[in-house]
């Protein structure tokens, strides 16, 4: 995958999760997408659905891993996450 690839992909992950998050939180989420800050992103995103203790699938987590993985970010805060079994 190659670096816009994986920005879109990145840019796309607030929407997945528009309808557990704070207004405020989303339109942060929004601007970075739009800035281009990812690793910003990926930070308030996460702290965003950890403080709000909003659930997400396990496919959603995998998403996430996958993009903190493929920017080179570590992937220990996705621990404090609720995460519910798919299906």
């Amino acid at each position: 995958m190659n670096e816009a690839e994986l920005a879109g992909r990145t840019a796309r992950l607030p929407e997945i999760f528009a309808d557990r998050l704070p207004a405020g939180d989303l339109a942060g989420l929004r601007s970075m997408a739009r800035g281009g800050e990812w690793d910003e992103l990926l930070d308030l995103l996460i702290a965003a659905l950890r403080v709000t203790r909003a659930p997400i699938s396990e496919q959603e987590r995998d998403q996430l891993q996958a993009a903190l993985s493929d920017w080179g970010m570590p992937t220990t805060q996705l621990e404090e996450l609720i995460v519910r079994a798919d299906g």
